[in-house]
């Protein structure tokens, strides 16, 4: 009876972290969603606060995870558990993995965009510097007829 104390405060630590994991995957799944929303809108700049309004949400997942390992690495928890909390591990796995490639081809559409509008301002200096080579250099009044004005 003295175990079950300990055990049941370490299962229900794990089950809070499980949790709390879960529900961190599901906001930032959500987030990937709406960043592929703003990118189909070209809306880059929105995309671009997005992704920094996910970072705390993955530094959560990352230190709840390590939590979660302290706690099944250490002594007093039941076969069960770790094996519960082992199978809830792997599909929040699953889960990271499909926002991982979405993320890379969130990446890859990002570089051509970004690669476009390089060449895009490319171009425009380019035509603009081809212009000022065209209209001719600007003259300075002849002097002769400032002296005359005067």
């Amino acid at each position: 009876m003295t175990n079950s104390r300990p055990n049941g405060t370490h299962d229900e630590r794990i089950d809070a972290l499980l949790s709390q994991m879960r529900m961190l995957c599901t906001q930032i799944e959500a987030i990937g969603i709406e960043q592929q929303r703003l990118l189909d809108e070209e809306k880059l700049e929105e995309f671009v606060s997005s992704l920094n309004s996910r970072n705390p949400k993955i530094e959560s997942l990352a230190q709840a995870g390590e939590l979660v390992e302290g706690f099944l690495a250490s002594d007093g928890v039941g076969v069960t558990q770790v094996q519960s909390a082992r199978a809830q591990l792997a599909e929040m796995a699953t889960m990271v993995e499909g926002i991982l490639k979405r993320d890379a081809d969130q990446h890859e559409v990002v570089e051509k965009r970004r690669n476009e509008l390089s060449k895009q301002l490319s171009g425009v200096g380019t035509a603009r510097n081809a212009m000022r080579a065209y209209s001719g250099a600007k003259r300075s009044p002849n002097p002769t007829l400032q002296d005359r004005k005067g």
